[in-house]
């Protein structure tokens, strides 16, 4: 087997719902339909939804998820900065936002937020003690809402399996039918998030267990032309994917926040270039090629994956 201000936060939450019939009234640029989670996306064969104003914020490879969602022919999409979070280690609620940050936020300009962070499962350590209504989900949910009723966030978990480095091994989890602990918590917030908001506003876009998933049919013998698990992250720095986990991933964003199956899709990733300074900048090219037979489980794997997963709310056509 592969080794594999509470009471700030608190005002702001209960005056999203409160005053939630006002908002309803058109805000100054109209969201378009795809943004709308009032209830799970009832997927329709062939159908493309209309994209939205949609931030990337913390750790998220824009251009290759551009990419993506370009091949998947999705119109007006429009990514836009921000908003600016600090590192992916702030995620601990309203101390660890600056003034200023969510005004583009809390005026309504954001359909989606897309968000991703190594240390996306709640914690009381590495969250700092802000859970629950207390989360910065919670926050950039109501602030988000607070001018825009169709408002979503899309929390993307990471994968960032442990490793020997040395021996290059990896530590996977335990495969399991049942969402593990960590995922099971999660859950709990976008939960509680939801029904407090009276609908799907939080969903999750599971691309931590699709990827563990992924390494583990590699350790199996059952993904073609890899044999190691361990040469599916860059540079055994285990928190940055190579082509396929990362690849993976943005097929699992794209069903979660559109709907949409990434099947067939074909997306270009020429000139795409990641990472920083000297030691670190190299181009998408420059990872391990993807064969067209590669592509076709990977997509296959995160259509069934997100469909096959309520909190996504994407519903299996």
């Amino acid at each position: 087997m592969a080794r594999f201000h509470r009471s700030r936060i608190r005002s702001l939450l209960c005056a999203s719902v409160v005053g939630l019939p006002a908002l309803m009234a058109p805000c100054t640029a109209e969201p378009p339909a795809a943004a709308v989670a009032e209830k799970p996306i009832d997927v329709k064969p062939g159908a493309k939804p209309a994209g939205g104003r949609v931030g990337y914020t913390l750790i998220i490879f824009h251009p290759e998820m551009d990419a993506v969602v370009k091949a998947a022919g999705i119109e007006g999409h429009k990514t836009l900065g921000g908003p600016y979070l600090g590192t992916w280690h702030d995620l601990k609620g309203a101390k660890a936002i600056r003034p200023g940050k969510l005004d583009g936020l809390e005026r309504g300009e954001f359909d989606m937020l897309l968000l991703a962070s190594p240390h996306c499962y709640p914690n009381e350590e590495t969250w700092a003690g802000a859970l629950g209504l207390d989360s910065t989900a919670a926050i950039l949910c109501a602030t988000g809402l607070k001018n825009n009723p169709n408002f979503r966030l899309v929390w993307q978990t990471w994968p960032w399996p442990r490793a020997n480095v040395n021996e290059k091994k990896l530590e996977l989890p335990p495969a399991s039918k049942e969402s593990a602990p960590a995922l099971r918590e999660l859950e709990k917030v976008a939960d509680e998030i939801n029904a407090h908001h009276g609908r799907q506003v939080m969903v999750i876009s599971p691309a931590a267990e699709l990827s563990f998933e992924l390494a583990q049919m590699v350790a199996d013998g059952k993904f073609p032309g890899i044999t190691d698990p361990f040469e599916l992250w860059v540079n055994a720095n285990m928190w940055e994917p190579g082509s396929h986990v990362s690849t993976l991933i943005h097929y699992c964003n794209l069903a979660t926040m559109y709907g949409v199956s990434p099947i067939g899709l074909k997306p270009d990733f020429s000139g795409i270039k990641r990472g920083g300074g000297k030691s670190r900048n190299y181009a998408f090219e420059d990872l391990a090629p993807i064969t067209d037979e590669q592509r076709e489980i990977l997509q296959r794997m995160a259509w069934d994956k997100v469909t096959g997963y309520p909190p996504s709310g994407v519903k299996k056509p």
